[in-house]
């Protein structure tokens, strides 16, 4: 029987549950370790996934710990030094997104990763849900013609106080996202960054507007972008301080035109193509049962193929750089109130 891939996870707070299933359901894997600086945060884990080694110090655990993954999910401030020492023992890495606070840092941990020839992704996993999957499937068969414009709408009341009750963002797990400086675009609106250039490829400039509706947050809430690509324009509208009433949603809207027809993708799932001819058509996949969760086991599915194909990462650091190149530059066009042009691929030239 082939030896299971030995993963430690760093960073024990809410994400780690969705990392931690994720590494549950790879057959090849076994989760071996946990680090945390407050080892409170041990117990609720082991109750769920069983019993693991413990450590408050990451440098200890390299050194006792024979694994070959790190699966770092912490927040982005301290990936640049967990990334080092990771890559200096030798391991392939798993990062959590954002990959970093600036862009000299994510280059700082792609050098350090290709110098010692260890293996680095960032767990970027809104690409994987399977409404997205399917969209790229539609578009990669041509049939909706050349793209000219997409756009991407999210809403919802995170954090606005709903009648008497406090923000809901006072009850969600990641309670730092309060005193965010840099909050909507960049904890959440990068997910939308790197499904559009999953869908439509690098965008050249980015032009952002956001503002700040609510007290409760110290970080923006609302945000407009407009990416601008070769041929075709896209949209991010997004919204945490919305009063449109809810509905049931699984995902975002979006709305991508195309010289032969559009692609809608409704709230609840469904993907509907109007052709120019008139005709619609609801195409047949497996959306009902989806699940966040299940978009991460997709992620740490490709992470474990890729290492044991020894084949490209979607989302290596090489790749994601230029997602948080956007998110960085959108902060930029806001404040300055101009379109930004975006490096792209030559961010990691010498």
């Amino acid at each position: 029987m082939q030896r299971k891939l030995q993963v430690s996870v760093v960073g024990c707070g809410p994400v780690s549950v969705r990392h931690l299933t994720g590494w549950e359901a790879i057959p090849e894997t076994e989760v071996v370790a946990l680090c945390d600086r407050h080892p409170e945060h041990f117990d609720h884990l082991i109750r769920k996934f069983g019993n693991k080694e413990t450590f408050t110090d990451f440098a200890e655990l390299l050194r006792n710990v024979d694994c070959d993954i790190v699966d770092i999910a912490t927040r982005p401030y301290s990936h640049t030094e967990l990334v080092y020492q990771a890559a200096e023992a030798g391991k392939n890495i798993l990062c959590q997104k954002p990959f970093a606070p600036t862009l000299p840092e994510a280059r700082e941990m792609i050098e350090i990763c290709e110098k010692r020839k260890v293996r680095l992704m960032v767990c970027e996993n809104w690409r994987w849900f399977v409404w997205f999957q399917a969209i790229k499937r539609i578009l990669n068969t041509g049939e909706i013609g050349e793209l000219k414009y997409a756009k991407m709408t999210s809403y919802n009341w995170l954090t606005i106080p709903v009648k008497n009750n406090l923000p809901p963002i006072y009850q969600h797990p990641q309670t730092y996202l309060i005193e965010m400086e840099h909050l909507l675009i960049y904890e959440a609106v990068i997910h939308f960054i790197d499904v559009f250039r999953f869908l439509f490829g690098d965008p050249h400039s980015v032009y952002a507007r956001m503002q700040k509706m609510s007290s409760h947050v110290r970080g923006e809430d609302y945000a407009l972008l407009v990416l601008n690509f070769e041929k075709m324009q896209g949209m991010i509208d997004a919204s945490w301080c919305s009063r449109e009433p809810r509905r049931e949603e699984k995902c975002e809207y979006m709305l991508i035109e195309g010289t032969k027809g559009s692609i809608i993708l409704h709230q609840d799932g469904r993907i509907q193509i109007v052709r120019g001819s008139g005709k619609v058509d609801f195409p047949e996949y497996e959306w009902k049962e989806e699940t966040k969760i299940k978009s991460h086991i997709r992620v740490h599915r490709h992470f474990v193929d890729s290492i044991m194909d020894n084949s490209p990462f979607q989302t290596d650091g090489r790749d994601n750089i230029k997602s948080l190149e956007i998110v960085l530059k959108a902060y930029e066009s806001a404040e300055e109130n101009r379109a930004v042009e975006l490096q792209g691929d030559s961010l990691l030239r010498k």
